[in-house]
């Protein structure tokens, strides 16, 4: 894995988060990293007050240190990463905000592209709102600047306009931000008649506007011994499964702590336990965090837990591996840990690892539901 990133400007150690956890082939910056990077240094003047928006590990905000910058973020993983690689590089690193806080005042605007284009609808959706008079820099591989993507931008933006592409990645530059502009809704959803629950989610929460079939299948299936119970749903999402929990343990109701590392999924779940169990509220906790970091150990009696298996674009099993060693610690003796995973994925063995087993719940043609128990130890 390469980790020094080296420039005529700078110097940098940059590791992706957690370090040693990914695929030795990925870095922590990219080509668009690197475009977006030398464009500021050379073309914008140090005074200038930046914010940068999905800065996965720190690579923009610390190659452009000593700028007045602040990051926005979605993602605790995000925010640790930068902050760890801050502190090996011996640089203080930017200014912090949340997905869904409201903007400083700046300049400049730039924009690490991803494939979600919900997000970056509400972002541009933000900055016309709250920062009409910013120019804006976006980056990404080639393959993500697409006519689609640029009409979106055209949407917000009269001057809209890129740049040639330099080792697969672009810039697109926006000005100009139009007086009318479409109003977006900032939270979107389905009802789930069956169950009747009304899910909604922010812009960058997974499976925003249709129920997720994996945790569908879960919350079909959810283990009857959940009343009074200590419950954790891990990665939670829009808080499919919590509300699930929350709603078929109303006469004896569970504990139920939502916990995700998108900040707009941890607001969803809160949301979303507001509209269809307000009564519940005062047993519910809602933590954004990076999966059970810091939660007490043999604490918890039932985790439930549909894995992600991506990070930003890469598809990596680390998060669900993390999942499984956290959720071996914070769970009691005797406490259970649910699963639900697409068939072809490989947990048998890391769950064998840390639980020394497991048993199939139920199953599907496309989705397994692994229960593993904690034992005490002899």
């Amino acid at each position: 894995m390469n980790t020094q990133w080296a420039t005529e400007h700078f110097s940098l150690e940059l590791h992706r988060y957690p370090k040693g956890q990914h695929d030795k082939s990925l870095q922590a910056w990219d080509s668009a990293d690197e475009l977006l990077v030398d464009y500021v240094l050379t073309s914008v003047s140090p005074a200038t007050p930046l914010c940068v928006f999905n800065d996965n590990f720190g690579a923009i905000a610390l190659g452009l240190d000593g700028f007045p910058l602040t990051s926005v973020s979605d993602s605790k993983i995000a925010h640790l990463a930068v902050l760890e690689n801050a502190e090996r590089n011996q640089l203080s690193g930017p200014e912090f905000l949340n997905s869904l806080a409201p903007l400083p005042d700046f300049d400049v605007a730039l924009i690490k592209l991803s494939k979600n284009l919900a997000m970056l609808e509400y972002q541009l959706h933000q900055l016309v709102s709250h920062r009409p008079n910013a120019t804006i820099v976006a980056a990404g591989k080639t393959t993500q600047v697409t006519s689609g993507v640029l009409k979106l931008f055209e949407r917000f933006y009269s001057d809209v306009t890129t740049s040639l592409a330099k080792k697969k990645s672009r810039l697109i530059f926006a000005s100009a931000a139009k007086s009318k502009f479409p109003e977006i809704a900032p939270l979107k959803g389905f009802h789930w008649p069956q169950h009747d629950l009304q899910l909604d989610a922010y812009a960058n929460v997974f499976s925003r506007e249709q129920l997720d079939i994996g945790g569908r299948f879960l919350a079909e299936n959810l283990p009857s011994d959940l009343t009074a119970k200590k419950v954790i749903d891990l990665g939670c999402g829009n808080g499919l499964l919590g509300v699930a929990t929350v709603k078929e343990t109303a006469n004896a109701p569970a504990h139920v702590t939502f916990v995700d590392e998108s900040f707009m999924a941890v607001e969803s779940a809160r949301y979303n336990v507001e509209q269809n169990r307000p009564e519940a509220l005062n047993h519910c906790e809602f933590i954004q965090n990076d999966c059970l970091s810091g939660f007490k150990s043999n604490s918890v009696d039932t985790i439930l837990c549909n894995p992600p298996f991506h990070q930003q674009n890469a598809i990596t099993e680390h998060i669900a591996l993390q999942m499984f060693k956290d959720a071996k610690r914070v769970l009691a003796d005797g406490g259970d840990l649910y699963v639900v995973a697409n068939r072809h994925l490989p947990y048998q063995e890391p769950l064998k690892k840390h639980f020394g087993g497991f048993k199939v719940f139920a199953q599907n043609a496309k989705f397994i539901i692994y229960h593993s128990l904690k034992r005490s130890n002899p």
